[in-house]
């Protein structure tokens, strides 16, 4: 091990074996270039964005298939589910939109003007507020703070540049925003409307989640290979874990205890136990073009978004 620049960089090698035990099972025309996944509440269904033929999708885990879907306006990319409305909030980039969907009928219930290139979308604990990032189309982006009831913007933050990729702790209410042009996390209070910290991290941070107790956050970085930690008490990176080559997707399973990382380069999923106990972490092999991942409730499922093979892979884990 060594120390630089108050961060503990990890040297040894992961160990890359098999922890999965099941043959996989794949469900396959998952629309065009798909590149974001959630779970419903009960873990029956997958919803997920359809980039190239412009479709919000909802995806029956049981029955292998997609079983609704609605066309959006150009490019959608991130999403939010709001459990306490029932919705699904998109965000939009062509269209500069963020778009709500009713997901008892399916249905498009509002499009709502959210900057010039909106890309990612988090909800706060409590289900009123949604913040949505813009990368813009000059060299700064914007934190929109919209309010779900009301279907309006109350507020904005200005961001830095090349801003991809949110999550809000479900503690402190605190928002994280990946800043990809100066390789940061920055940490904004909604309440104030004001950024309140900024965290060196890897290259080319790509991806980020927080655990459900809000005490870490943990971001992929695709150029540095590596999965930086931050400590959302002192707001620093405690440690940087080499994972895989050019990882993008990170979740965090809903009862805290793992995190998994998508490494589309060495196409492999990389698993950690979320308290870093173990950090030689276990991995196996994944699909070409996979990019997003997410938990089913009882933890024991990850579902792999591929969007070059337009497919979900079920894993054990």
């Amino acid at each position: 091990m060594k120390i630089k620049t108050g961060i503990l960089f990890i040297s040894m090698a992961l160990i890359l074996a098999p922890v999965f035990g099941a043959a996989p099972v794949r469900i396959r025309k998952v629309g065009k270039a798909p590149n974001f996944i959630a779970l419903s509440q009960d873990g029956t269904k997958a919803y997920v964005t359809s980039y190239a033929d412009e479709r919000f999708l909802e995806v029956d885990l049981q029955k292998k298939s997609v079983s609704r879907s609605v066309l959006l306006g150009g490019a959608p990319l991130g999403f939010a589910i709001s459990e306490a409305e029932n919705l699904a909030l998109i965000a939009c980039r062509d269209a500069g939109m963020t778009t709500i969907v009713d997901l008892n009928s399916f249905k498009i219930i509002a499009d709502i003007r959210t900057g010039a290139n909106p890309n990612s979308v988090a909800i706060d604990p409590r289900g009123y507020f949604a913040y949505i990032v813009d990368s813009g189309r000059t060299n700064t982006g914007t934190l929109h703070i919209l309010d779900i009831r009301e279907r309006s913007v109350t507020g904005t933050v200005r961001l830095g540049s090349s801003p991809f990729g949110i999550v809000v702790s479900p503690v402190s209410e605190q928002v994280f925003v990946l800043i990809g042009g100066t390789n940061e996390v920055w940490v904004i209070d909604p309440g104030k409307q004001a950024v309140v910290g900024k965290i060196q991290v890897g290259d080319g941070p790509d991806g980020i989640a927080v655990t459900p107790d809000g005490k870490r956050v943990f971001v992929a970085n695709s150029r540095s290979g590596d999965l930086t930690v931050i400590d959302t008490e002192t707001l620093q990176a405690q440690i940087t874990i080499p994972v895989g080559k050019m990882p993008f997707g990170v979740t965090v399973s809903r009862d805290g205890k793992q995190v998994l990382v998508v490494n589309a380069g060495s196409r492999t999923l990389t698993v950690l136990p979320a308290d870093l106990s173990n950090l030689s972490g276990e991995s196996s092999s994944i699909d070409k073009g996979s990019t997003n991942v997410s938990v089913s409730p009882d933890g024991k499922t990850a579902y792999i978004l591929s969007e070059s093979e337009n497919s979900i892979l079920f894993l054990g884990i």
